[in-house]
């Protein structure tokens, strides 16, 4: 289903802001995704994280840094009856980890607690599996470049200008992510 979050001029320009001091480069378009990052809501429902995004909030970086837009946004939400949401075009940069985003396609599964419990939906795993298949084969992602949250900061794609911002975020460990590989 395609429910896009407001992305206008300004979110825009807030993006090429953020890419410029973060990654060197000043625009908000994905150019060329190299890597799926999987996360989960903390929430119960889809339009929780959809509402969040729309309102384009400042979000913060690590602990202690100062909130700054734009705000957080995926792609892609996976509810846990296998719906898929598309909040965000390819081509558009959706801040989701940090040190990544200009080379990532972020997905968030609607979850409170943890990627197992995900892994023991059939509906939303199968979903997610459909939808991350799909992103390979458009876009040439390898099954090596399908990560958890938690594993942005030991890609090999990461790459952060601003000195201390690593990602904190436990979504998705290694071993979860493997079992979710096993179904690509």
């Amino acid at each position: 289903v395609v429910k896009y979050i407001p992305y206008g001029k300004q979110r825009k320009k807030q993006m090429a802001g953020y890419s410029l001091r973060h990654y060197g480069v000043r625009t908000w378009q994905l150019t060329d995704p190299r890597v799926v990052v999987l996360h989960y809501t903390v929430s119960n429902t889809a339009s929780s994280p959809w509402n969040l995004f729309a309102s384009n909030s400042a979000s913060p970086g690590p602990a202690g840094s100062r909130p700054e837009k734009p705000g957080g946004c995926t792609h892609f939400i996976v509810d846990k009856d296998g719906t898929i949401l598309q909040l965000a075009p390819l081509r558009i940069m959706c801040r989701h980890a940090i040190g990544i985003n200009d080379r990532s396609v972020g997905i968030e599964f609607v979850e409170m607690s943890s990627a197992s419990n995900i892994l023991q939906r059939p509906k939303q795993r199968r979903a997610g599996v459909r939808l991350v298949r799909w992103l390979q084969s458009e876009l040439g992602i390898t099954k090596q470049n399908v990560i958890g949250h938690r594993m942005v900061n030991d890609s090999p794609h990461f790459h952060e200008r601003v000195k201390g911002w690593r990602n904190d975020h436990t979504d998705w460990s290694a071993p979860q992510v493997r079992v979710f590989r096993k179904y690509l």
